[in-house]
C-alpha cells in the first residue's frame, strides 16, 4: 500500500471536517459569497466574516487564505479584540502547514498559544495544542505529536466536549498507527467510535470505522477489515459522499487483493474509479489505476494493464503539475513573507531614524535655550569670566552628543548592512530554488525582457540562456506556434495580465518537434507590475499520451456504430425465421390446406428452426472463442472423406435454391484420399461450412471449388467462387466481428457478420492462418493453412457418444417416467414425442418436487431432469437423489448446449445428457439404453 493513500485514509477525517464534504465549486461559491459580504461590513461583523473566509481557504487556496489572514490580524488589532488574534493566528498556522511551511506554522501555533493562555481559554489552548500536534506529525515526529495530542485530550475531557474528545481519540490512534501500537490505536478508534455513534455523527462515524478496518488490515485480520469496511461504505453511500466512498473502495480493493480475490478487487476498482471520475480526484484514481494495472498483469491480462498504466502515467502527470504549482504557491509564500519581514524591518529603521532626529531637534533646541539662558545669566551675574566658563562646557556637551551622535550613525550603518545582506542571502535562496526545480524558469521585466533563467529551461527547450537575456528565444519556436506565443508574451507584459498559459513547440538541435507547455504570473511589488515569472515544462509524453487517448475513443466509438449495426442486423436475422416459424404454424392450425402443402409448411419451420440454431451457435462460438474457453479436441480422421460429404451437401442446397448452374468442384493431390489429418474435425468441418455457405450465397451462376494442396508441413485448402467479390476497401475487415462487405439495410444478401469472424479464430487455434483474394464483380478466394501434425494413433479415432440403431417405437407401458421441467411447454412436446411408447408420465415443476416423487413408493423407472428450474436446480436435485441411494438412471436435459457439457453433466453424476431442442429419435434411443 502506497504510503500516501495510507496517510490519506488515517487523515480522512481531518480533511473532511475542514473541508466539509463539499466540492471544490461549493467551497468557491461560499468563498465569494464571503469576500462579496466584506463590502458591506465592519467591525466584529466584518472580522467574522475574515475568520470564515479563512476557513474556507485553507484547503482551497492556502495561499490566499495567508494574504486574508494578514488583514483580519490588522482589523483585530485596531479593535483590540485578543481573542480573534489569537484565533486567525491558528488559522493561519493551518494555512502555512497546509503549504508544508512548518517553520512558521509552529511559531503562529505557538503564539497563538501564548495568547489562549493568558486569557485562560481551556478550549481554544485544546485547539491549539491539537493543531501543533498536527503539525509535528507532518513533522513524522510522532512521540512530540502525541504529547500534545494528550495534552489538548485531557483538557476536552475536562471540558466534557464529546465531539472534540473523539476528534483528539481518532488522532491519537492514527499516530499510534504510525509509531506501530496497533492495540492501543483500536482502542482509541473504538472509544470515538463509541461517541460518534451516541452524537449520530454519521460523517465523522464513517472515518472512524474506515480507520478500524485499515488497523485490522495491518493485524491480518482480514475478515473484521472488510466488515468495517463495509459499514463506512454504506454511510458513505448513503450520504452521497464520493471522496470517502471513494478511498474505502480502493482499501476494500486492495483488502481483497490480499485475500487473492482479484475479481472482486476489480470490482470495487471499478466503483472507486467512477466514483474518483465524478469528483475529479487525482490522487484517488492515481492509486486506482496502478492497484487495477496490477491485477490486470497478475491475471495475464496484458492489455487492461496497459490501458490503466497509461491512465497511471496522465494521472501522474497531472498530479505533478499540480505539486509543480503547490511548489510555486509556497515559493511565493516564502518570498513575500521574507519580503514583508523585510519591509517591516526598514519602516522600523526609519522609524528609529525619525525619533532620533526629532531628539536630535529638541536637544538642539533645549542647548540653545541654556546657551541663551547661560549667555543672559553670565551678561547678569558674572560678566566676562563666568561666560568663558558657561562657553567651555557647552562645548564639552557638544562634543560629546557629537560623539555619541557618530556612534549611532555607525550602528544604523550596520543595521543596514545586516538588511542587505538578509537581501542578497533571499536572492541567493531563490536562486537555488529555481536551479533545484524540474522545470525551467524565466524571470522577464516590464518590457518582456528576460532578467534571470536556470539551467533546466536551457536543458529542457536547448535555447541557450543568452538567448533569453537579448530576446531572440522566439525564433526558435516552431513557425506554426511562434505568432500566438509571441503576442501572447507580449500582450502579458503590455497589459500587466496576472498570467497566461499556453501549449507550443520547439525543434531542437536533433531536429525533433518537442511540446512545451508555458505557465507565466506576474509578479507585484507594491501593487506594481515588476515583470513576470515563467515556468516551460516538457509535455511531449503527455501529448502523445492524449493522441493515443484519442485513437482509443475513436476506436471505441467504431466499436458501439459495429455493435449497433449487429443488434439491427441480429434483430433481422432472428425475426425473419421466426415470422416463418410463427406465420406457418398459424396456417398449420387452418383446414384451408392440404396435407402435402401442410407438410411443405413443416418443412419450412424444420429449415427456419435450424436457422435459429445455428444463428445462436455462432453467438456462443464467438463467445467462448473472445472468452478463451473454447477448447479444441484433436482426432484422426480423412480428410477426403469430409470433403467429399460437404461437397455433396452443399451440391443437395444449390439444387434446392435452383442454382443448378453453379458447379461445385472439388480439387486434390493424387493420393489424398489416403491421407489422415490429426486436428479438431468439427471445427475444420465449421470453417469450411462457412466459407462453402458464404460461397454459395454470393454466387448465382459459374461455379464454386473446393479443394486442398500441401506444400512442406502444411496443408493448404480454399474456397474458391465466381460471385459477386469483395470491394477492396473491405477486404482488411471482413474478419472482424459484427462487419460486412455491404453493411447497408438496403443490402441484397443476409448475415449476422459473425461467420468469418468465427473462422479466422477457429484457424488460428488450429495453429494456422487465412487469408483472402478477390476482385469486385468476378470472384473471391479464401485460403488458410492447417499445420501437418503427426497423430498418437494412426487410426482413425471413432466418434465418442451414443450409436443409435433403427427407429423403432418401443414399448413402456410397464415404465414410469419422471419428467422433471418448469416450463410447461416443454413438458407438452416431451409427453407428445413419449405418447406412442405408452409410458406413464409424471410432472414435477421444480427440483424439490422431482425430489418428494423421486423418494415416492413405487419409485419411477427413469428421471428426465431439466437443469434451470426454479427453488432447486436439476444438479442439486440430482445430487440429493444420489444420497438417498435410489438406482434411478437420470438424463440431464439442458440448453448449455456448449462443446464439453455433455462430459461435465456425466461427471458429476447424470447418466446420459440430452441438448435442447430435442430430437425424439435421440430421446428414445436413451430410453431404450437405459430401459431396455
Amino acid at each position: 500500500m502506497p504510503s500516501y493513500f495510507s496517510r490519506a485514509l488515517f487523515c480522512l477525517t481531518i480533511v473532511l471536517l475542514g473541508f466539509g464534504l463539499s466540492s471544490k465549486a461549493e467551497t468557491q461559491q461560499i468563498v465569494d459569497s464571503l469576500v462579496a459580504r466584506l463590502k458591506t461590513t465592519q467591525g466584529k461583523e466584518k472580522l467574522t466574516t475574515y475568520t470564515e473566509i479563512i476557513k474556507n481557504f485553507r484547503n482551497l487556496n492556502p495561499e490566499k487564505g495567508i494574504e486574508y489572514s494578514r488583514l483580519a490580524l490588522r482589523l483585530a488589532d485596531s479593535l483590540h479584540d485578543i481573542n480573534a488574534t489569537a484565533f486567525i493566528l491558528n488559522e493561519q498556522g493551518v494555512c502555512f502547514r497546509k503549504l508544508n511551511i512548518y517553520e512558521e506554522s509552529l511559531r503562529l501555533h505557538f503564539d497563538a498559544l501564548r495568547i489562549f493562555d493568558q486569557l485562560n481559554d481551556s478550549m481554544g489552548t485544546a485547539y491549539t495544542f491539537a493543531n501543533i500536534g498536527m503539525v509535528y506529525y507532518f513533522f513524522r515526529d510522532y512521540q512530540t505529536a502525541l504529547d500534545y495530542h494528550y495534552r489538548s485530550l485531557l483538557i476536552k475531557e475536562y471540558l466534557k466536549d464529546e465531539g472534540q474528545i473523539a476528534y483528539s481519540q481518532n488522532s491519537i490512534g492514527m499516530i499510534l498507527v504510525e509509531l506501530g501500537d496497533y492495540a492501543r490505536a483500536l482502542d482509541y478508534y473504538l472509544s470515538a467510535m463509541a461517541i460518534r455513534k451516541r452524537l449520530n455523527n454519521r460523517f465523522e462515524l464513517a472515518n472512524v470505522y474506515a480507520n478500524i478496518g485499515k488497523v485490522f488490515v495491518k493485524l491480518s485480520r482480514y475478515d473484521d477489515a472488510e466488515s468495517y469496511f463495509d459499514l463506512a461504505k454504506d454511510i458513505y453511500q448513503k450520504e452521497q459522499a464520493d471522496y470517502g466512498h471513494a478511498l474505502v473502495l480502493n482499501e476494500m480493493a486492495d483488502l481483497y487483493v490480499r485475500k487473492n480475490q482479484p475479481q472482486k478487487a476489480l470490482q470495487f476498482l471499478g466503483q472507486a474509479e467512477s466514483l474518483a471520475n465524478r469528483i475529479n480526484n487525482l490522487s484517488i484514481l492515481l492509486y486506482n489505476y496502478n492497484l487495477q494495472s496490477t491485477i490486470h498483469a497478475g491475471l495475464n491480462d496484458y492489455a487492461n494493464a496497459y490501458r490503466y498504466i497509461s491512465y497511471s502515467i496522465a494521472a501522474k502527470d497531472s498530479l505533478f503539475g499540480e505539486q509543480r504549482s503547490r511548489e510555486m504557491a509556497e515559493i511565493r509564500v516564502r518570498y513575500e513573507t521574507k519580503r514583508i519581514d523585510s519591509e517591516n524591518e526598514i519602516l522600523r529603521l526609519k522609524l528609529s531614524e525619525q525619533n532620533l532626529r526629532l531628539r536630535y531637534m529638541v536637544m538642539i533646541f533645549i542647548g540653545v535655550v541654556l546657551v541663551l539662558t547661560s549667555l543672559f545669566m553670565v551678561l547678569r551675574f558674572f560678566k566676562n569670566r563666568k561666560v568663558h566658563r558657561k562657553l567651555a562646557r557647552i562645548n564639552e556637551e557638544l562634543e560629546e552628543r557629537v560623539t555619541e551622535r557618530t556612534s549611532a550613525l555607525k550602528e544604523e550603518i550596520q543595521n543596514k548592512e545586516i538588511v542587505v545582506h538578509s537581501l542578497a542571502k533571499s536572492e541567493e535562496r531563490f536562486r537555488a530554488i529555481s536551479e533545484a526545480s524540474p522545470m525551467g524558469i524565466a524571470v522577464s521585466d516590464q518590457k518582456g525582457l528576460c532578467v534571470f533563467t536556470n539551467a533546466k529551461l536551457t536543458h529542457i527547450t536547448g535555447i541557450p540562456g543568452d538567448h533569453y537575456i537579448r530576446g531572440t528565444w522566439l525564433k526558435s519556436v516552431f513557425i506554426d506556434d511562434r505568432r500566438l506565443l509571441e503576442s501572447t508574451w507580449l500582450n502579458g507584459h503590455e497589459k500587466r495580465l496576472e498570467g497566461f498559459e499556453l501549449d507550443f513547440r520547439i525543434r531542437n538541435e536533433n531536429n525533433e518537434l518537442r511540446w512545451m507547455h508555458i505557465r507565466a504570473a506576474s509578479m507585484m511589488i507594491n501593487h506594481q507590475f515588476e515583470g513576470m515569472v515563467s515556468m516551460i515544462e516538457d509535455i511531449s509524453e503527455r501529448k502523445r499520451s492524449e493522441d493515443e487517448l484519442i485513437k482509443a475513443k475513436n476506436k471505441a466509438e467504431e466499436s458501439d456504430k459495429l455493435k449497433s449495426a449487429f443488434l439491427a442486423n441480429m434483430s433481422h436475422e432472428i425475426r425473419t425465421p421466426m415470422n416463418a416459424i410463427l406465420g406457418f404454424t398459424d396456417l398449420l392450425s387452418s383446414d384451408e390446406y392440404e396435407l402435402t402443402e401442410k407438410t411443405e409448411f413443416l418443412e419450412m419451420i424444420k429449415f427456419s428452426g435450424r436457422l435459429l440454431l445455428n444463428l445462436i451457435n455462432d453467438i456462443i462460438d464467438i463467445s467462448k472463442i473472445e472468452a478463451g474457453e473454447l477448447k479444441i479436441q484433436p482426432i484422426s480422421f480423412s480428410p477426403f472423406s469430409l470433403m467429399n460429404e460437404m461437397q455433396l451437401t452443399f451440391r443437395s442446397q444449390l439444387d434446392s435454391q435452383s442454382k443448378q448452374d453453379v458447379k461445385l468442384l472439388l480439387e486434390h493431390p493424387p493420393g489424398f484420399d489416403k491421407v489422415l489429418m490429426y486436428t479438431d474435425k468439427l471445427r475444420l468441418q465449421q470453417i469450411l461450412t462457412n466459407l462453402l455457405s458464404n460461397a454459395m450465397k454470393f454466387t448465382s451462376q459459374g461455379q464454386i471449388i473446393l479443394g486442398v494442396i500441401q506444400f512442406e508441413d502444411n496443408y493448404e485448402f480454399y474456397v474458391k467462387d465466381t460471385g459477386i467479390g469483395i470491394p477492396p476497401g473491405k477486404l482488411e475487415v471482413v474478419f472482424d466481428r459484427f462487419r460486412q462487405a455491404d453493411e447497408s439495410h438496403t443490402r441484397l444478401y443476409g448475415g449476422t457478420g459473425l461467420g468469418l469472424a468465427i473462422v479466422k479464430n477457429l484457424v488460428t487455434l488450429l495453429g494456422g492462418r487465412i487469408w483472402v483474394d478477390s476482385i469486385e464483380g468476378k470472384g473471391t478466394a479464401f485460403y488458410f493453412t492447417l499445420p501437418v501434425v503427426q497423430p498418437p494413433d494412426q487410426n482413425i479415432a471413432k466418434s465418442e457418444g451414443i450409436t443409435y440403431e433403427t427407429r423403432v417405437t418401443p414399448d413402456f407401458s410397464e415404465k414410469t417416467i419422471l419428467i422433471a421441467e418448469d416450463i410447461e411447454t416443454n413438458f407438452h412436446l416431451i409427453r407428445t414425442m413419449l405418447r406412442n411408447t405408452n409410458a406413464k408420465l409424471l410432472h414435477a415443476q421444480d427440483g424439490l418436487i422431482a425430489l418428494d416423487m423421486a423418494a415416492s413408493d413405487p419409485m419411477p423407472d427413469m428421471i428426465l431432469m431439466d437443469i434451470q428450474m426454479p427453488n432447486m436446480d436439476g444438479v442439486e436435485a440430482m445430487k440429493k437423489i444420489r444420497l438417498q441411494g435410489k438406482p434411478i438412471p437420470i438424463v440431464a436435459i439442458t440448453a448449455f448446449a456448449l462443446q464439453g457439457e455433455g462430459k461435465y453433466f456425466t461427471e458429476i453424476g447424470f447418466d446420459a445428457y440430452l441438448s435442447k431442442p430435442l430430437s425424439q429419435e435421440k430421446l428414445i434411443e436413451t430410453m431404450k439404453i437405459f430401459l431396455g
